[in-house]
């Protein structure tokens, strides 16, 4: 049987990335937000201008974990910086781009969007934390392309593919939009090469 044949369990996917003050999730703030839907063959359900990509608003930089200030510093910049949304129109952004790109809540969960990502269980503890509107609008199931990561490497032995590599994902997600300026750790970056990774893996287990 073709996989590509076989019917989703939703009708697209929602890749959601955050990066945030901590590790400690119970005291981690949100720096920044990324959200792009792709239909179950990752193909794109809108163009990357419609992409939402968000620094999130503070006043200055306490309680942010040197680790982030050493490495993502224009992730800090960002969040200072006039562009930046408070957390409430964040919400009403992420919220604005499901109703448009993916349509209205559906009463049915099961008929809902899946929230897809690496470690994505970070990123829904999050959500539910800061942004329950974009969990009303999701699927009750998760989509997370690290499950695939550890099949890969531990069943089946198979090495990691080279996300810090731009051009490993433009050739599994060739609608990527990637900067010169952007690697990882940056949320729009990250939830690309989420997309590209799990083309990678579906392509290598169905050779298997």
């Amino acid at each position: 049987m073709n996989p590509a044949a076989s019917v989703s369990t939703a009708p697209a996917y929602l890749w959601f990335d955050a990066e945030f003050s901590s590790l400690e999730l119970e005291e981690a703030e949100l720096l920044q937000v990324a959200l792009m839907a792709t239909d179950a063959q990752l193909k794109r359900l809108a163009p990357p201008e419609k992409d939402v990509v968000l620094f999130i608003k503070r006043e200055d930089d306490r309680g942010i974990s040197p680790w982030v200030k050493e490495n993502i510093p224009h992730i800090v910049r960002g969040c200072l910086g006039s562009s930046a949304l408070t957390l409430s129109d964040a919400e009403v952004r992420l919220c604005r781009y499901i109703d448009q790109v993916v349509g209205p809540i559906q009463t049915q969960a099961s008929d809902r969007p899946l929230i897809a990502g690496n470690s994505v269980h970070n990123d829904w503890f999050l959500l539910r934390k800061y942004f329950p509107g974009v969990l009303r609008r999701a699927h009750y199931r998760l989509m997370d392309v690290s499950s695939f990561k550890t099949q890969w490497t531990d069943f089946y032995g198979g090495t990691l593919p080279p996300k810090d590599d731009p051009e490993f994902i433009r050739r599994h997600f060739p609608e990527a939009t990637l900067r010169e300026d952007m690697a990882e750790h940056d949320a729009y970056y990250d939830i690309q090469a989420s997309v590209a990774e799990l083309a990678y893996y579906r392509n290598k287990l169905g050779r298997v």
